[in-house]
């Protein structure tokens, strides 16, 4: 498997944070969920992107929450879908969105998160 990153938010620009989608073999999970949004929820979910990348936590739950340790999720409510990322240094690494989940389905999407961040860190050694 080939790992990179690809840059989302702020093209061009200096932050003090960085937020990546996660590429695998040259597929991005996160390329193809924010892509496949409609015109309003992908500029909504870019101001997360952007916002996250100049702050490095966005502090309202509504929009940005915990889900376990290191994993986290941006989250829109019209449609109501989620990106889900984790934080690596500085950086923020985003693996995948999908539509709201329900508790059931969470936990297979933090397992997920869990086994694409173990590989990451081993690729990265």
């Amino acid at each position: 498997m080939s790992w990179s990153l690809e840059k989302l938010g702020h093209e061009g620009r200096s932050t003090r944070y960085a937020v990546y989608a996660l590429v695998i073999d040259g597929g991005s999970e996160v390329l193809d969920f924010l892509n496949d949004l409609e015109e309003p929820q992908f500029n909504k979910m870019q101001q997360l992107i952007d916002r996250l990348s100049v702050e490095g936590f966005i502090a309202n739950r509504e929009k940005f929450r915990r889900l376990d340790a290191g994993i986290y999720e941006m989250k829109l409510w019209a449609p109501p879908v989620r990106l889900f990322c984790f934080r690596d240094g500085t950086d923020w690494i985003c693996t995948h969105g999908d539509r709201k989940p329900g508790e059931r389905e969470l936990q297979a999407h933090i397992a997920k998160v869990n086994t694409l961040r173990q590989h990451y860190r081993e690729e990265r050694k």
